[in-house]
């Protein structure tokens, strides 16, 4: 059963915008990464295998969102419970960031608006669908 053309644009549309922000959240992730690079060559961190574990993390992290991204944006199946999941954990984070030593509401927030409109687009009744009719080909 094939979608109406107005359906698939619309689909298209939730899949771009899911992986623009999903990019920005890599690209976010990836910054974070050469930031922490950046301390370790100018002498700033204090632990080297602990700023190296992070590094390490914080690029990992960031490519695996940016593969992501280019999953959502194809309609892979895999991609959008890849998102769903990072959504999920990013909310975690904002959630820690209100409260605690170097509580940021801005942090917190800054977290909070693109997961919940992720999560809203990976949820929504196109995506829903068209995982669906993945699963029945």
């Amino acid at each position: 059963m094939q979608n109406p053309p107005d359906s698939e644009t619309r689909l298209a549309l939730i899949r771009t915008i899911g992986a623009v922000i999903l990019a920005i959240e890599s690209l976010a992730v990836l910054g974070f990464g050469a930031w922490m690079l950046l301390d370790l060559f100018s002498g700033q961190a204090k632990s080297l295998p602990a700023a190296l574990t992070l590094i390490a993390l914080y690029l990992a992290a960031g490519t695996w969102v940016g593969y992501l991204a280019f999953g959502v944006r194809k309609g892979a199946r895999w991609a959008r419970s890849g998102a769903i999941f990072w959504q999920t954990c990013q909310l975690f984070l904002a959630g820690q960031s209100f409260t605690g030593r170097g509580a940021s509401p801005f942090i917190g927030i800054a977290l909070i608006l693109p997961s919940v409109l992720v999560l809203a687009l990976m949820f929504s009744k196109p995506v829903l669908a068209d995982s669906k009719r993945q699963l029945e080909e």
